[in-house]
């Protein structure tokens, strides 16, 4: 299938999804109907010549090969870019940031509720956040062939894809395509606690002890109680529609900065 390079690009990739899984479940019947008559045949006792056994088997085979090939190639979104020297300048910024982001010492994927912590319990942190380490990288998402690397971030059970001139996010079969003008992205400094060492670039503003009493000293009812690095991070929102859906922590404020300039570069580039 082809497509232009617009948002409709998620309706035709989802097409595309939903045809290759109709293609899998014909696979998996035409696979079983070899199998039992393997078996039906295996288990009559009647002798079969060699040659006549390996040509079932080909055959089965060639069939089922068949059946894989048309079904990827049918159902495969073909896409050709074809950018201006201006549209080809901001993606190319765009992923230089993403490439610089990738070299960060840490980057964090953030859910989106937040838990209120125990200050006597939890180092005095305002809010307890439960963070998994993700690694930026180029790549297309599946049954996408084109000319162009996507970039692409991991996001919990999403998988966000920034292209030449949509942002397409997966999660399982589902699709969406944001225009980059749709899509508000917000950059901010945040001050984490961290109880685990931190990352070799981080830069740590302040110490705070792990477990504090109402006035803010230690607790002297713990023994083990140590002083944590408070790290100064930067934090980038994605609001697609308006609403809050990803937040992404980096270990490095001037990377994460340059990452929200790229985005609103590309997203003016619509505007105009």
């Amino acid at each position: 299938m082809v497509a232009n390079s617009t948002v409709e690009i998620a309706q035709t990739l989802a097409a595309c999804e939903s045809r290759w899984r109709t293609y899998k479940v014909w696979i998996a019947i035409v696979s079983s109907l070899f199998v039992v008559a393997a078996t039906m045949i295996g288990g009559s006792g009647a002798a079969i010549p060699p040659i006549a056994a390996f040509t079932m088997a080909a055959g089965s085979v060639l069939v089922l090969g068949s059946l894989v090939l048309h079904g990827r190639q049918s159902s495969t979104l073909l896409l050709d870019y074809e950018l201006s020297a201006d549209q080809s300048e901001r993606f190319e910024a765009l992923t230089h940031a993403i490439s610089e982001m990738a070299r960060c010492g840490r980057i964090w994927n953030v859910p989106l509720e937040k838990q209120e912590a125990d200050w006597e319990g939890n180092a005095g942190a305002s809010k307890l956040i439960e963070r998994k380490q993700i690694h930026l990288a180029t790549g297309n998402p599946p049954l996408v062939t084109t000319n162009m690397n996507f970039l692409k971030l991991p996001a919990g059970k999403e998988t966000i894809y920034l292209t030449p001139d949509v942002i397409l996010v997966t999660a399982g079969n589902a699709v969406a395509g944001f225009s980059y003008s749709d899509v508000e992205v917000t950059f901010r400094h945040t001050r984490f606690i961290e109880e685990e060492a931190p990352p070799m670039d981080a830069t740590v503003v302040d110490q705070i002890w792990r477990y504090v009493n109402r006035k803010g000293g230690p607790d002297r009812r713990f023994k083990n109680n140590r002083r944590l690095p408070i790290c100064l991070y930067g934090e980038i929102d994605l609001r697609p529609a308006g609403r809050l859906n990803e937040r992404i922590q980096c270990s490095r404020v001037d990377v994460a900065e340059a990452f929200v300039s790229s985005i609103a570069a590309m997203s003016a580039s619509v505007k105009g």
